[in-house]
């Protein structure tokens, strides 16, 4: 008697007009599922694509600036010294 019972209430409830789609509206939902699985893929290929970008440029470092060789006059100065001794110069630069 219970699965009568049960059959009844399930067999009323999944048949009622109420409760389902119309063709109509099957069709337009399956066109949403359809245009949103394909910007997933979409997605999906331009994080691939960055992923890559990203992983070429940690492969290869930057290239160091050339070699620059300057002159640089003490004429107006005082100095202490040799007058041809050789001067290196350093450049150091924090980028915060």
């Amino acid at each position: 008697m219970g699965n009568l019972s049960s059959y009844c209430h399930c067999h009323t409830f999944f048949t009622h007009r109420g409760f389902g789609q119309t063709g109509e509206e099957l069709k337009s939902l399956r066109d949403e599922m359809k245009a949103l699985k394909e910007g997933q893929i979409a997605i999906q290929k331009d994080l691939q694509d960055i992923k890559n970008l990203l992983r070429t440029r940690q492969a290869e470092p930057p290239a160091p600036p050339p070699f620059k060789e300057a002159v640089v006059s003490i004429n107006a100065g005082q100095v202490k010294g040799n007058k041809d001794a050789k001067l290196v110069m350093i450049e150091f630069s924090e980028y915060q």
